[in-house]
């Protein structure tokens, strides 16, 4: 027979594995830095070459990236 205290330290154990999955999801859906920096690179390169500008294309790589 379970006790109040062995029922609280289940659902507390449910909870973070849930907290934990929910994480895990989260990360799948954010594109590799890898993914990110061959995507920004290209950017750079439709701008044929053109310096100043490595943080806007890392955003936008990234942020077309996350849209899919």
């Amino acid at each position: 027979m379970a006790t109040a205290k062995t029922a609280r330290k289940t659902t507390s154990n449910r909870a973070e594995t849930r907290a934990t999955l929910d994480e895990q999801s989260v990360s799948l859906n954010e594109p590799a830095r890898e993914e990110i920096e061959r995507r920004a690179y290209e950017i750079y390169l439709t701008r044929e070459g053109v310096h100043g500008y490595d943080q806007d294309d890392w955003l936008q790589a990234e942020r077309e990236l996350k849209e899919g």
